[in-house]
């Protein structure tokens, strides 16, 4: 099988994700919930819409159905006809305004079954991101802090998943999203952070998905003591932004770096958030594997490069 997969507002990182999900070669599995980046995936096929439409169903079965990408009103109108002169009873949904497709909320609430055409290419939707759970736990968390980053789950969990990494170190975990997604996907999982104010709000987020792991109140610059050498393989994190100057946190981000090459295993991967590009960490042993990929909210007012560097041999 083949399939047409609809990227969200990080497409670069989306993309990232796929390679590190499906790697070139592996059969896609329905594992599909443990992607972030990715808002809808399509099943391409070869046959007619209108036979695609009617497969499994019978004359006098309702269809509701809707056409996202290179498609027109005029399109949606002759295949309603069509599936009427064939007995059935056809509705279709048009996206809204300009929008060239229809959004994930239509299509899951509504139960249309929607299809994509893009550069001639034909493709059903057959799996849609769980908004409702990825709403719940960015705005539904008890514990939340204005003055931080406020990196959003689904861009924490594409973090989690290019890093490739199954024992994930958050030292700066702040309110705990980072520790969130790694915990969700089932991997072993530590945070840490200076402030005992951010490790009560971990605990209390944690808390409220059914989730624990390992806490240290600790200097990201001082993690070392209190973990062994070589024991992580992934570090995901997104530290102090700003506001400050450039120099001081450049001082922040590469005493930090040094520190965790004490902890990495050889080839484990640091994806982290910053707001801006670091060449110094080249000198110091890493290398950049992608990236920087850059995120932003509309309403922030720090743009995030997501950078994914490896330690040591690969």
């Amino acid at each position: 099988m083949n399939y047409l997969f609809v990227l969200g507002n990080a497409p670069e990182l989306a993309e990232e994700e796929l390679a590190a999900v499906l790697p070139a070669g592996r059969q896609v599995y329905p594992d599909f919930d443990r992607l972030g980046g990715t808002i809808k995936i399509a099943e391409i096929f070869d046959t007619d819409i209108v036979a695609e439409l009617t497969r499994d169903k019978k004359p006098g079965d309702r269809i509701i159905f809707g056409l996202s990408g290179e498609a027109s009103y005029d399109d949606s109108r002759q295949i309603k006809r069509q599936l009427e002169e064939l007995g059935f009873k056809a509705r279709f949904v048009l996206p809204k305004d300009n929008d060239p497709e229809l959004s994930s909320v239509v299509v899951s609430k509504q139960k249309v079954t929607e299809i994509y055409l893009v550069e001639g290419i034909k493709a059903k939707t057959i799996w849609v991101q769980d908004f409702e759970a990825w709403n719940r736990r960015d705005y539904g968390r008890p514990a939340v802090d204005p003055h931080i980053g406020m990196l959003p789950p689904k861009v924490a969990r594409m973090m989690v998943n290019v890093s490739r990494g199954q024992n994930i170190l958050d030292p700066f975990c702040g309110v705990g999203t980072i520790l969130a997604e790694a915990l969700t996907l089932g991997l072993s999982t530590i945070g840490a952070d200076i402030n005992p104010d951010q490790i009560t709000k971990t605990k209390k987020n944690l808390d409220w998905l059914g989730k624990t792991c390992p806490l240290y109140l600790c200097d990201a610059r001082q993690i070392a003591t209190k973990l062994a050498p070589a024991s992580i393989d992934a570090i995901v994190t997104e530290p102090f932004l700003g506001p400050a100057d450039q120099p001081a946190l450049e001082k922040l981000y590469l005493e930090s770096l040094a520190n965790w090459q004490k902890i990495l295993t050889p080839g484990g991967r640091v994806v982290i958030a910053l707001p801006f590009h670091i060449d110094k960490a080249k000198v110091m042993g890493y290398s950049f594997a992608a990236g920087p990929y850059e995120y932003f909210r509309p309403q922030a007012k720090i743009k995030r490069f997501i950078h994914i560097l490896t330690y040591g041999t690969h």
